[in-house]
């Protein structure tokens, strides 16, 4: 090939790749360019709409405008006639007049980092998942965190010693509800805009179904080069948590927000811009209503969950405390936390409450039902972590209106109350559908039995060996169980027995009560007075506590009478006479089989042990398995039996008769049992009659009976 020709197929090449290169360059161009129906940018787009200057000049004073151009948001745009509305309304006439700070305040409240289409808006991917229509949770994640914070301010503790005597608060980043038909219906609301109009009097329900906070969105999304854009009806206004925004209304909600002071706490203090100390505000025991977050902190509950607060005024709340508590108590001071943790309580849900919901069903922060209507609520108020209803009434728990109601309004059984309290058994004693009869007696009598209530150490004491000790929380449990009786007992002024929660019974005659340690040291308790709840029962009110600490094996081994079984028992082992008491470190004779149930002992005098030694059945040389079979055929394992006549027939004895695969077969007495006439037939067939001067002798956990003749397998 000549050198022309070589020349000529170089060229051509080159050509050829020159025009492969350029057309490479042109597809990839036309690939990463913009689609036509794209637009702009946000700010290009809003600049093009033209009445959005004030939205763009609000964005630049928050030093928002070059984030904006640079990466991926979603914004809520209120036109300039909103603006100017909105300016008007709290007094200033631009953005000129707004702080750096201020202007960053309210420009975040209006933008979401990320771009959100309506669908992205509405369902979160939530705990590994999308939640899409057909999700578990589907559209109820509304709240939307986004980049605003709330500005410090300044306060003083009320309650709360060992802080400075102000100091500044500070709050962590907003949350913004999304209302949407689609969270309406699966929160199972009305859907077309009732409860969201309810919530917000001024707002409006659009015909997209959703809404920012308070502004109607009122096209749908607008997509741009860096995200999307709403447009909505309005600006969003600076939100107050529901902390600040009660601070700052105390003309209207001041004596709640007083109430709940004394559960204020404050930490995780930081360093501000200017050197200043900061701390974060919170309450403890009763729902932190100064938590960003809302109820439901931590992964997605946080975009869940939000308080409802049902507020009366201060009118109707101090009438309501005069008329109940501040009869007895006089002022708030004096007041016990407990009580004023159920008041607080009450008037606070950690869910968000829908007017369509709550006026057919409502349950308070303790699962009690209560009557919510309509007519109930004078105004809403929607805040960054919960809503307010202003209400006509203050909701009242069970606790207050049913048996135990008196110790909470009376302040002469505060001690009691806290027991109650402390077993956990309250809520046991307030449920309407559990009947109950509740005996009662006044902090000064159960402190003279050596039980107190320390308010310093928020703590039930008991007064042993010498000193005040924390009460062992089962003498507490104990304690309380035998003053509750399940079922209604309307009139003491008879005879007969009671089994009260304890399992211990209680013998009550001519309107006294008597548990075993109060006929032991004759201390019977007398009914001071009858209140009838005609809610679940009744309670009474009496001048001694009811007390059972009095064992089984105390009475056998310090009864004289015994003297011949009691040794018996304690040399089959069965009977520890120097038990100690890890409670009070006192020696107590211990029957060691005697376990929690109902137990009745049918215990022969030492006259019937001489008769029994005589006539062969009992004998110093029976080993101990034979001793011991003997001895648990005196106690019956299933039933505390007294001569009331209420119960005959055949019962088990702690005797075993034999052991298998299939279970324990235990040996049984028969009794049978008219008012004043006991009698139990052995499996020998002998009969032997309990006189009524020789029977009933309560003790913890059963009866005695003293028997004249030993009982025969």
């Amino acid at each position: 090939m000549n050198s022309a020709i070589k020349i000529f197929v170089v060229s051509i090449l080159s050509l050829l790749i020159l025009i492969s290169f350029s057309s490479c360059e042109n597809d990839n161009k036309k690939l990463f360019e913009d689609p036509p129906w794209l637009g702009g940018s946000s700010i290009e787009t809003l600049e093009k709409k033209g009445n959005y200057t004030i939205f763009l000049t609000l964005m630049e004073k928050a030093k928002y405008k070059e984030p904006i151009s640079k990466q991926l948001f979603t914004l809520f745009a209120p036109n300039d006639e909103a603006f100017t509305s909105y300016f008007s309304s709290i007094g200033i006439n631009s953005v000129d007049d707004l702080t750096e700070d201020e202007a960053q305040e309210l420009f975040t409240l209006h933008v979401l980092r990320n771009p959100r289409s309506r669908y992205n808006l509405i369902y979160e991917y939530v705990w590994s998942e999308e939640q899409g229509p057909t999700g578990e949770y589907a559209g109820l994640f509304f709240r939307k965190q986004t980049n605003s914070f709330g500005k410090s301010y300044m306060e003083k503790p009320r309650y709360v010693p060992g802080f400075p005597d102000s100091m500044w608060i500070y709050s962590d980043t907003k949350f913004m509800p999304l209302f949407s038909s689609d969270y309406f219906e699966d929160y199972f609301g009305d859907t077309t805009g009732g409860d969201y109009t309810f919530m917000y009097p001024n707002g409006n329900w659009p015909e997209t179904g959703l809404c920012w906070g308070p502004a109607a969105v009122d096209s749908q999304e607008v997509r741009t080069a860096d995200g999307f854009i709403y447009y909505i009806d309005r600006v969003v206004p600076p939100q107050p948590n529901l902390e600040k925004y009660l601070k700052d209304h105390q003309d209207k909600f001041g004596v709640f927000y007083d109430m709940m002071q004394r559960f204020a706490d404050y930490g995780n203090a930081k360093v501000g811009d200017n050197d200043e100390l900061l701390y974060k505000k919170s309450y403890t025991t009763v729902f932190n209503i100064a938590e960003e977050q809302g109820p439901g902190t931590g992964d997605g509950w946080k975009m869940k969950d939000i308080f409802t607060l049902y507020l009366p005024n201060n009118q109707i709340f101090q009438n309501y405390l005069d008329n109940t508590f501040l009869k007895s108590y006089g002022s708030l001071d004096s007041l016990p936390e407990i009580t004023m943790y159920y008041i607080l309580q009450t008037q606070m849900s950690a869910q968000l409450g829908l007017i369509s919901k709550i006026s057919k069903t409502f349950f308070n922060a303790f699962g009690d039902q209560m009557t919510i209507t309509a007519n109930d609520i004078v105004s809403s108020t929607m805040c960054s972590n919960g809503l307010i209803y202003e209400t006509t009434k203050v909701l009242e728990p069970d606790v207050f209106t049913c048996v135990p109601g008196k110790l909470f309004y009376d302040k002469d059984y505060t001690t009691f109350l806290y027991l109650v309290n402390s077993s956990g058994l309250l809520s046991k004693l307030t449920n309407p559908d559990q009947k109950v009869t509740l005996f009662a007696c006044s902090n000064e009598q159960i402190y003279q039995y050596g039980i107190r209530y320390n308010k310093d150490n928020d703590m039930i004491e008991q007064y042993l060996d010498g000193q005040w000790q924390s009460m062992r929380t089962a003498d507490l449990m104990m304690f309380i169980q035998d003053h509750i009786h399940y079922g209604v007992v309307t009139d003491l002024s008879g005879e007969g027995y009671l089994q009260m929660s304890s399992m211990n019974y209680v013998h009550y005659k001519d309107n006294k009560v008597e548990g075993a340690r109060n006929i032991k040291d004759k201390k019977p308790s007398t009914v001071q007075e009858k209140n009838v709840n005609e809610r679940n029962g009744i309670l009474y009110t009496m001048d001694e506590p009811l007390l059972s600490n009095y064992a089984m094996g105390d009475y056998i081994y310090n009864t004289p009478d015994f003297s011949d079984f009691a040794a018996l028992m304690v040399k089959a082992g069965l009977l520890d006479p120097e038990y100690i008491d890890p409670a009070t470190n006192r020696v107590v004779p211990n029957v060691k089989f005697i376990s929690a149930g109902s137990w009745t002992a049918f215990i022969p005098t030492n006259a019937a042990m001489a008769a029994a030694r005589r006539d062969g059945i009992v004998s110093d040389e029976m080993k101990t398995p034979e001793l011991r079979k003997f001895i648990h055929y005196h106690f019956i394992r299933t039933a505390t039996i007294f001569d009331d006549g209420k119960q005959s027939g055949d019962f088990q004895t702690a005797r075993v008769e034999s052991t298998s695969t299939q279970g324990t077969v235990y040996s049984n007495l028969t009794v049978n049992n008219t008012p004043g006439n006991l009698q139990v037939t052995d499996h020998s067939g002998r009969t032997t009659t309990i006189s009524h001067q020789n029977a009933n002798v309560l003790v913890q956990r059963g009866v005695v009976h003293k028997i004249n003749n030993v009982l025969k397998y």
